[in-house]
């Protein structure tokens, strides 16, 4: 028997249980109104995974935070560690600022914690 014709099973045999792993945990916040203001609104990073679609996190941000609960032109940024998200939240407020958009950063003295799993229609 060859290593070729051994690999392929295994590796064909592997590939469900390497798919069916956790999802690794990630941090994200949400941007609102960020093209063109008049205030942009910037929510706290909080915890998640990456099973989560860009649509289940601006439906939990509403949830969590009533400041985005009528803004409807939302984004999200999502980032391996909490030190990447910050700095990404500082930086973009600067930049904002520059073009002279008001921005709302928005605190959260909650700790950061994963949601449940999200539910898949």
């Amino acid at each position: 028997m060859n290593l070729r014709s051994f690999l392929f099973p295994v590796l064909l045999l592997s590939g469900p249980a390497l798919h069916a792993q956790a999802p690794n945990t990630i941090y994200a916040y949400a941007i609102g109104d960020w093209r063109d203001g008049p205030v942009v609104t910037i929510s706290p990073l909080f915890e998640t995974t990456e099973a989560y679609t860009t649509p289940q996190l601006i439906a939990r941000v509403k949830k969590d935070y009533p400041d985005f609960a009528t803004i409807t032109d939302i984004d999200v940024q999502r980032f391996v560690t909490v030190e990447e998200g910050e700095l990404s939240r500082t930086t973009l407020k600067a930049k904002y600022g520059v073009r002279k958009l008001e921005v709302r950063m928005l605190e959260d003295a909650a700790p950061l914690k994963e949601p449940p799993a999200p539910s898949t229609p």
